[in-house]
């Protein structure tokens, strides 16, 4: 009897063993094994310099891609697989210059706003399509109905705050353009990913650093609420000192399968885990004790963690802000901090810094162009060609070290930018505009200062160079506060005011009817967290038709550039007479 019931047992457990190991076997589902199989040819593709020479090579990735949207319309992955293809035949077109090449990128494209409206994706392959007809077909009308369309139908997507901009730029409205007749409802049998733009996934890391900084992004797709703590260090568990955050109900994004090296002296690396109650736990190894600072940012959705090697002073804000977003600060409440930010001898002045190496940031670049002028004329090619010739001059007349955040037409996320000022040790950053308005007959020149303001211009202004809504600079308005006032504000006002007033000096020596138009306070993202003085410069406007005419000018740049760099030398020997009186 026993023998019988010990072989049934023996029968039992062999059977779930070989189901079990016939799972096993099985694999992945089809689909999901052949877009794995993409993905990895992606990126060796992408990894390797010299396959990237030849077209055979681009269009073969991307026929991967498009085997599985042919293969497997029905599953979640097309709408990815789709993104894909369509940045691939767009990047190629890029070095081929083929017609053939960015029609199809459109088509791709065009086939993902279709039939996967729903998807997180949609809203930036509408823009892709949206930049495609402006930047590289030429054609004005095609891109104000792409991007009126992305405005009516994406109205909370990450970039639908930069398509309305553009779309006034060129003088367009959602109700009034047309729209495209490629945008229809998905057949009702579409089986579809749940991608919603309100889905919170942490998809992307980032990190910038140096020897005694580490700046590290957390990308999330959708707002999220965190809480922030620190973990001592364990020697018994051979553990290092932590920091973690966690995301409240945030899913862990497929890209992310293992943990992310920092490798730098403040911070080892990045670890992440799915928590029972739905958050997601970022935690990050730390080198020893230090400061950190942590603040949210969007479109897009991301969370930024500022470590700075030393002191060991936990940020109090950091740990509330995330949890429940304070009540807008009253009048009383803006000027009591305001009067903390006054001009004065800085500290950095009282340490005895000297200025060896300026940071210039050309803003905008690659897939966000920023203003567009009414002749179809980019800010980010103007501002990259102000941001060289500064360059060349501070090398040359200055004799300084100079550090360009880009240096070609490619996309730098805006807490990226201070995050290369902070890597190489920067002692001055300043970051170079267009300005724009949607009254045509606003003109001149103005600089910004990181502090806090009331002012409903200063306000419009920054959201639309962080590409987000007022309402958004208001929410975040107090919850930056004590980052504004932390960052060098009296050497950052100083420094505003002299590039001010040299650039309108420069410019009136040579030209007529230029306008100064002061210096300002404002909430601009890609000035938060800079560990020097920084400012913004609004050049002039690119929506104005004499400000236009004069910036698209070789001799209206290089006057600007030298403008900026007469306020910087001023501002260095007004320092240095300090040091040395």
């Amino acid at each position: 009897m026993r023998s019988r019931l010990f072989t049934g047992i023996c029968a039992i457990l062999l059977a779930v063993g070989l189901l079990s190991g016939t799972r096993a076997l099985a694999g992945p589902p089809p689909a999901e094994a052949a877009y794995q199989k993409a993905r990895r040819a992606y990126y060796s593709f992408r990894n390797d310099k010299e396959r990237r020479k030849f077209r055979h090579n681009w269009k073969n990735v991307a026929a991967k891609f498009e085997q599985l949207v042919d293969g497997f319309p029905k599953s979640s992955r097309v709408p990815d697989a789709l993104f894909t293809a369509g940045r691939l035949y767009h990047d190629l077109y890029l070095i081929s210059r083929l017609p053939a090449d960015l029609d199809h990128s459109i088509e791709l494209f065009g086939k993902l706003v279709k039939d996967f409206p729903g998807d997180h994706l949609a809203d930036d392959a509408q823009l892709f399509v949206a930049m495609a007809w402006i930047e590289l077909k030429k054609n004005q009308g095609k891109a104000k109905e792409a991007l009126a369309y992305l405005v009516e139908h994406f109205p909370d997507g990450d970039v639908a705050p930069k398509a309305r901009r553009m779309l006034e730029d060129l003088g367009g409205t959602a109700a009034a353009v047309k729209k495209p007749s490629a945008a229809k409802k998905p057949p009702v049998n579409q089986v579809q990913k749940d991608n919603s733009a309100k889905h919170a996934v942490l998809e992307k890391i980032r990190h910038w650093s140096n020897p005694g900084y580490t700046r590290i992004a957390l990308y999330t797709r959708a707002k999220v609420r965190y809480k922030v703590g620190r973990l001592a260090a364990d020697e018994k568990q051979g553990t290092p000192p932590r920091l973690y955050i966690d995301l409240a109900a945030c899913e862990l994004g497929d890209e992310l399968t293992r943990p992310e090296p920092v490798q730098d002296r403040v911070v080892s690396r990045v670890r992440f885990a799915e928590r029972d109650d739905g958050s997601l736990r970022v935690v990050l190894d730390l080198g020893g004790k230090n400061s950190y600072r942590v603040f949210p940012l969007d479109t897009p959705e991301r969370v930024v963690v500022d470590i700075t090697r030393g002191q060991d002073d936990e940020d109090a804000v950091a740990r509330v802000i995330g949890q429940k977003l304070p009540k807008k600060p009253t009048r009383a409440e803006v000027a009591k901090l305001k009067k903390k930010s006054k001009p004065g001898v800085s500290l950095s002045m009282m340490a005895g810094l000297k200025i060896k190496c300026v940071a210039i940031d050309a803003g905008h670049g690659g897939k966000d162009p920023g203003a567009i002028g009414s002749s179809g004329v980019f800010e980010k090619k103007i501002a990259l060609k102000i941001a060289k010739r500064v360059a060349e001059l501070i090398k040359k007349n200055l004799k300084l070290d100079v550090i360009l955040t880009r240096k070609g037409d490619y996309f730098v996320p805006l807490e990226g930018r201070t995050a290369i000022a902070n890597e190489h040790n920067a002692d001055l950053f300043v970051s170079i505009h267009l300005n724009a308005h949607r009254n045509r007959k606003f003109r001149g020149v103005e600089t910004f200062y990181l502090d806090l303001t009331d002012d409903r211009y200063s306000i419009k202004l920054a959201a639309r160079e962080n590409a987000t809504s007022e309402k958004s600079i208001s929410d975040l308005k107090y919850i930056l506060a004590d980052l504004a006032l932390k960052s060098h504000v009296d050497d950052s006002i100083r420094l505003s005011r002299l590039v001010q007033k040299n650039i309108v000096r420069t410019l009136r020596s040579h030209y007529k009817q230029v306008k100064g138009l002061g210096i300002k306070p404002a909430l601009f993202y890609v000035l938060i967290g800079a560990r020097m003085p920084s400012i913004l410069i609004e050049t002039s406007f690119i929506t104005n038709p004499l400000d236009e005419k004069r910036l698209k000018s070789t001799a209206y740049q290089k006057r600007l550039a030298e403008g900026i760099v007469a306020g910087i030398a001023e501002f260095i020997k007004e320092r240095d007479k300090f040091l040395d009186p």
